[in-house]
C-alpha cells in the first residue's frame, strides 16, 4: 500500500511536532513557508493559516503563538493545539481516521481443520498478486512460528504488542514486524498472547497494508464477533459434516456485513458441490494434502490442495 508523503509547513521549527513526526514512522518533509505545489495525494500539516486555495488533507496545529490571518487566509477545518493535543497530532499523523486496506477473517468451524495453515497460504498468495499483505494470529497456543520457520527471528509477538504505551503507530509496527514471504506476520511465541489487543492491532496494520488476514479464534462462534466485525470477507472452513449448516447459519447472522466465502474439504458426508446448491453459495473445495506438501513449512512448495484453495481465495477476495 502506498503511504502519502506528509508535508509539514512550521516556520516555527517546532521541536515537538519533529518529534511527533518522526515518532509516528510516516515519511514527511519540513518545511518554514507555503512555496511549494502540494500535489492531491499528500497530507499537510501546519502551523500557520492555509494561503487561498490551499485544501485537501490538512491538519492545523495551533502553537502558544499569536498568528494573525492574512488575506485570504484560513485556518483548517481540524486544528489541535501542542502540546496539550499530542495524542491528537501522533493519531492523525499515523493516520488513524483513514479506513485502510480490507481485512479478511478465517475460521473454521471445528478444530483441527487446518484454518491457520489455510491463512497463511491465502496470505501468501495474495501476497504474490502483489499486494501489501499481514498475517494475524490470534491462536493462545500457536505453532504458527515452528511452522513458517519464524523461531528466532528477530521482531515483536503478541506478549510484546501486549504492553505497547499509547497509540498503535502502524509504521512502526511494520517496521519491526518479522516477514514470511513478504508478509507481515504477528503471532504468539512461548510467552503466549495474556492481554493481546487484538482489534488495536488489526486496525494499525489495515492502514498499511491492502490486506490483513486474520485468523479469527472459534469464539466469534459463541457471539464474541468484535475481531471478526472489522472483516470485510469471512473465509469459513468446513469439514464437509451435515451439521455445519447450523454453525454456517449462525455465523451468518453475527457477521450481516461482512462477505462469506465457504470452504469445504472434500471425503466428508456432504461434497463441496452438494454443500455450495445448499448454500446458494459459490464453494472453494480443499482436497486432502500430499505428504511433504504443507505449504506453510520453510521453503514451501506453490502447488498443492492448499495453495490451489488459496489462489481461488484470494482471486475473490480482490475481484
Amino acid at each position: 500500500m502506498d503511504v502519502p508523503r506528509t508535508m509539514i509547513v512550521d516556520p516555527f521549527l517546532n521541536d515537538e511536532l519533529l518529534e511527533l513526526a518522526e515518532l509516528s514512522g510516516v515519511p514527511f518533509t519540513r518545511v518554514r513557508s507555503w512555496g511549494f505545489d502540494p500535489s492531491p495525494p499528500e497530507r499537510i500539516v501546519t502551523t500557520v493559516p492555509l494561503p487561498r486555495g490551499v485544501g485537501g488533507d490538512v491538519l492545523g496545529v495551533s502553537l502558544d503563538v499569536d498568528v494573525p490571518l492574512g488575506v485570504g487566509e484560513r485556518w483548517p477545518e481540524r486544528v489541535v493545539s501542542l502540546p496539550r493535543g499530542r495524542a491528537d497530532v501522533l493519531a492523525w499523523l499515523g493516520g488513524a481516521e483513514r479506513p485502510g486496506g480490507r481485512v479478511v477473517g478465517v475460521i473454521g468451524l471445528a478444530g483441527g481443520l487446518g484454518t491457520t495453515t489455510l491463512a497463511a497460504a491465502l496470505a501468501r498468495a495474495l501476497a504474490g498478486t502483489p499486494l501489501a499483505v499481514a498475517l494475524v494470529d490470534t491462536d493462545p497456543v500457536s505453532t504458527l512460528e515452528e511452522r513458517i520457520g519464524l523461531v528466532g527471528v528477530p521482531g515483536p509477538r503478541w506478549a510484546d504488542l501486549a504492553v505497547e504505551d499509547g497509540p498503535l503507530l502502524p509504521h512502526r509496527i511494520d517496521a519491526v514486524l518479522p516477514v514470511w514471504r513478504r508478509v507481515r506476520v504477528v503471532t504468539s511465541d512461548e510467552r503466549g498472547m495474556s492481554g493481546a489487543a487484538h482489534l488495536p492491532v488489526v486496525h494499525a496494520l489495515a492502514r498499511t497494508h491492502d490486506v490483513t488476514v486474520v485468523d479469527l479464534p472459534r469464539a466469534v462462534l459463541t457471539g464474541d464477533a468484535a475481531l471478526a466485525g472489522r472483516c470485510g470477507d469471512v473465509v469459513v472452513l468446513m469439514a464437509g459434516l451435515a451439521a455445519e449448516r447450523a454453525a454456517w447459519e449462525r455465523l451468518r447472522a453475527l457477521l450481516p456485513a461482512a462477505v462469506l466465502h465457504p470452504v469445504v474439504r472434500t471425503g466428508g458426508e456432504v461434497s463441496p458441490g452438494e454443500r455450495a446448491r445448499e448454500l446458494g453459495a459459490p464453494v472453494v473445495a480443499l482436497g486432502a494434502e500430499r505428504p511433504g506438501g504443507t505449504v506453510v513449512q520453510p521453503g514451501d512448495r506453490r502447488r498443492g490442495a492448499v495453495m490451489t484453495a488459496a489462489r481461488a481465495l484470494a482471486a475473490a477476495v480482490v475481484a
